[in-house]
């Protein structure tokens, strides 16, 4: 009662701030500025004068395209752009595509920038030699390399995370000795001064050479680890002396990848029948993961690390594999890898293995998937759902009930007969053209329909959503493809499949649109491209005359920076003069703004300010605030599935898993529980409240006392504080009352007055004093009363096999806290406390066998954008599964017959899009 008491008293004071705060207001400054709202006539009249168009047309087809963008702390206003068309030349912008100029008349095969350091960049030739940068392209040197490029298809350059200047090269070994029909391997050379010197380090590499650093433990920082073939079977071996010895880790692999705290290895299982996975976080000691009950994973499937940003696992595995009508499992781990769960079935993916489904950047724990609605049948349909708990459950997306005409659209609720589908990941020409941007915090574009299942592509229509997948919204009628501007306060859209000349554009998220002609003649534009965070204003148009002969590219740019030169105000200390609202993403149906336990704040721009944001707002804002515990804060543990009645229950046949196992994986483990059928969702950081992945604890071996000391209870001065605390804290609220009663309604008294001294409110007056005395004494007790019972009833339970109501995680530490980790901005705020001890970052790659066509026992690593993107360093959050790949042919794309095996890249540091 006395919390409550307090809690009312605080909110009083907090409202006579308020007032306060405005009475000063009126005494302000008269000369703030008038809001500027939007309009479309004045909007209009702005762009016509102030949007500029800049063209460029240059010979050969745009192969791949790279920015390099900004580090947060670089002084440099940039936005370099590098290009490699299909005559090898490459080409390069300071000024976001308004003027080029040739690096070389060098057959350049590939551009590789550097996977950790935005400065640097390489240029590959097919010969014994690279050009490279470290200034952002200004200037080049040209490199000897030990041997030409491989055409193997591993890919040709590695880099450390922390050394900048340590390279490994995957070049092509001499096969001209080697017997017919023997298969020509990679040879690997590293230099730690950036290519000036090479030394060899391993022959015979299968697919590639990696530096396994910024695990969660930290490593020898020359540890590397190589797939070598042996024999038929490829082996995966480590060194921290540049294979001058060597260790065997595993004798039959299909690929290994470092995403970020993890290394993970698919590897094959002893009697050939079947794939395993196993992870390690520090380069030494694997954990094999587990799959959920019944479900095995035979060499025909193949399975697919789709994320690992929100603290678990998400995982693909394939259970059809039949070309047309593949389709699988995602799967969703614990927060060490090792324990999996099913989270949603029969979700689509394509003959490559790669698979639709996409998280929202920016905000933790939102996806969107397709599913086959009729798996087995030989026409697919596909369904889109969207989870707002990172898979612990999953809905269907939320239909407009009006079109952009104003038309009903003839559906209002989503159900099984209807709802909002969306074209996803399988269907994407560019990778990088993903639904949401980071910087562009809870906004959403898709093209798709809404009905019992997903239309043609062409048929589609284009939607929006700025509440992160609650509620969508028609934005046209068509296809369209979209990029955000100036993190979200500007969309652009450029219609697709058809030739046009004309771009659409808003600045206040979609409440009203202008058009922009680009063009005098109508052109096939085949992309719209901005610095990877989102945060210019200036757009590049890639398209190609309607009417050209031969291979020519028309490159565009499109500035809106002289709309306006105003820059938009961010004051957290008065939101009443800035440009900003604090925005809390909300699960549907839910009256609470809980997300993983706690609430979290996004600033976003107020959509009817006429300004430009500029440098990257910090993401998330800083206030949080923590949850109690619910039901929605737990899933289904191992061997449990989720019943229809939203209840977890055990598989039948099967036991409850061994939770003791803890002890040995942490050997820091206090103690562990007995299952329940339900563990924490990684991500959550809820305190108190429900507690229903831990009832019943047991000592880890080794570790008894500490166990017992948790649960003895209060006692000695520790109860005597209890006791005395309650009366110290009514007397405190009694205090409190009493000076401050006179300052209600924001009034500011001086000293009594004779009519306080009347009415009985002087400070000598027993009418307020002793009653004051009185209810502070009787809230003192009876708010000391029940925690003394409890704390007396814990001494006694502690005693026994039953838990302590004091909270604590399972390795004894104390509850989830909140902390800045990552500094690279996508997931700012993070549990830095795991119950079950190990945490992943946004790490993408997906192994498998090969479907029935594969020539080899299992299929390569093979990036999402391996079918129009011919360089070996993807951008993709995603790595699939594929049939085996034909030797590489520098300057030849890959298309969607001839898949090309390439290197897994966390999309944390994709180099091409290291934001989203």
């Amino acid at each position: 009662m006395a919390r409550y008491f307090s809690l009312l008293l605080l909110l009083r004071l907090l409202l006579l701030d308020v007032v306060r705060a405005a009475a000063l207001d009126l005494f302000a400054d008269s000369d703030i500025p008038a809001i500027q709202l939007l309009n479309s006539s004045s909007l209009h009249l702005a762009a016509d004068d102030k949007v500029t168009v800049k063209p460029n047309p240059i010979d050969g087809r745009v192969e791949e395209y790279y920015y390099f963008e900004r580090p947060p702390d670089s002084k440099d206003k940039d936005e370099t752009v590098i290009i490699r068309t299909s005559l090898g030349i490459a080409h390069i912008s300071e000024d976001h595509g308004a003027n080029w100029k040739p690096l070389t008349t060098k057959d350049i095969v590939a551009i590789y920038p550097h996977a950790y350091n935005p400065n640097y960049v390489y240029l590959i030739t097919s010969t014994a030699q690279i050009l490279a940068s470290t200034n952002r392209g200004k200037n080049f040197d040209t490199l000897k390399t030990p041997t030409e490029p491989n055409k193997a298809g591993a890919q040709i350059i590695t880099f450390h995370k922390d050394h900048p200047d340590w390279l490994i090269w995957h070049g092509q070994m001499d096969c001209s000795k080697l017997p017919q029909g023997q298969e020509c391997l990679v040879e690997t050379h590293y230099s730690t001064n950036n290519g000036q010197k090479w030394n060899p380090l391993l022959s015979g590499v299968k697919r590639q050479c990696m530096f396994a650093v910024g695990l969660q433990k930290s490593t020898d920082e020359n540890l590397i680890f190589c797939e070598q073939a042996s024999g038929t079977v490829v082996q995966l071996v480590s060194s921290t002396d540049y294979f001058k010895t060597e260790k065997v880790q595993f004798k039959d692999i299909i690929a290994f990848a470092v995403q970020d705290d993890f290394l993970i290895v698919a590897a094959v299982d002893s009697d050939r029948t079947g794939l395993r996975m196993d992870v390690s976080i520090d380069g030494d000691k694997f954990a094999q993961a587990k799959w959920p009950p019944m479900f095995d994973v035979k060499h025909t499937q193949a399975y697919t690390i789709l994320d690992t940003s929100t603290k678990a696992i998400v995982l693909h595995v394939t259970v059809n594999g039949e070309q047309k009508t593949e389709f699988g499992t995602i799967l969703k781990s614990n927060s060490n890898g090792t324990s999996y769960v099913t989270s949603i079935e029969n979700a689509n993916r394509n003959y490559f293995g790669f698979v639709d489904f996409e998280k929202m950047q920016g905000i933790e724990g939102i996806s969107i998937v397709n599913i086959v609605s009729n798996p087995g049948d030989t026409d697919k349909k596909l369904r889109s759902k969207i989870t707002f708990d990172d898979g612990a459950s999953w809905q269907y997306l939320q239909p407009p009930p009006v079109d952009s005409r104003g038309d009903s659209t003839g559906c209002t609720a989503a159900d099984e007969q209807c709802s909002l589908n969306l074209h996803g990941y399988t269907e994407r020409v560019d990778v990088r053209d993903t639904y949401s941007s980071a910087s562009a915090v809870g906004l959403m574009i898709g093209v798709g329909n809404v009905g019992s299942s997903l239309t043609k592509y062409g048929e589609g229509n284009t939607y929006l959503t700025s509440d992160g997948g609650a509620t969508w919204k028609e934005l046209a009628k068509g296809t369209y493809m979209w990029e955000y501007g100036d993190q979200g306060s500007i969309i652009v859209l450029v219609e697709h499949l058809v030739p046009t000349n004309k771009l659409t554009y808003t600045f206040n998220e979609g409440k009203t649109w202008e058009e922009l002609t680009f063009s005098d003649d109508v052109v096939q534009v085949s992309d719209i491209s901005t610095v990877p965070s989102d945060t210019s204003r200036k757009f590049l148009i890639h398209a190609k005359p309607d009417q050209s002969d031969g291979d020519k590219t028309l490159l565009i740019q499109v500035d809106f920076t002289g709309t306006t030169d105003v820059m938009c105000k961010l004051n957290e200390k008065d939101s009443s003069h800035d440009d900003f609202d604090l925005w809390t993403p909300q699960r549907p149906g839910t009256s609470d703004k809980c997300l993983f336990g706690h609430q979290i704040e996004y600033h976003r721009k107020v959509p009817d300010r006429m300004c430009y944001i500029g440098d990257k707002v910090p993401q998330p804002h800083s206030k949080i605030v923590n949850c109690q515990c619910t039901r929605l804060d737990y899933e289904c543990d191992e061997n449990y599935y989720l019943a229809n009645d939203g209840s977890c229950q055990l598989v039948e046949g099967y036991s409850p898993p061994d939770h003791s196992e803890k002890c040995r994986q942490m050997p820091s483990l206090v103690e562990y529980f007995e299952p329940t059928g339900y563990r924490r969702i990684p991500l959550s950081t809820c305190v108190d409240g429900a507690k229903l992945d831990g009832i019943i604890p047991h000592a880890c071996p080794g570790h008894e006392k500490e166990s017992e000391n948790l649960h003895r209870g209060i006692h000695g001065f520790g109860l005597f504080l209890l006791i005395v605390l309650p009366f110290g804290m009514a007397a405190v609220v009694a205090y409190v009352l009493y000076n401050h009663y006179y300052g209600q309604y924001g009034q500011i008294r001086l000293g009594e007055t004779d009519f306080d001294m009347r009415i009985g409110l002087g400070t000598d007056n027993g009418l307020l004093k002793y009653p004051i005395i009185a209810v502070s004494a009787v809230i003192a007790l009876f708010s000391a009363l029940p925690g003394i019972a409890q704390q007396l009833f814990t001494s006694w339970r502690g005693r026994t096999s039953r838990p302590s109501r004091l909270y604590r995680g399972r390795n004894g530490m104390d509850p989830f806290h909140l902390n800045r980790t990552n500094s690279s901005g996508r997931y700012q705020y993070a549990p830095v406390v795991v119950e079950d001890a190990r945490a992943l970052h946004d790490g993408d790659t997906v192994f498998g066998s090969s479907d029935e066509d594969s020539d080899d026992d299992f299929a390569h690593v093979v990036p999402q954008d391996a079918r129009d993107i011919d360089r070996a360093t993807p951008s993709s959050p995603q790595l699939s599964a594929a049939p085996s790949s034909p030797p590489f042919e520098p300057g030849t794309p890959p298309s969607p017959s001839s898949p090309t095996d390439l290197l897994p890249v966390s999309p944390t540091h994709s180099p091409s899009n290291p934001d989203r």
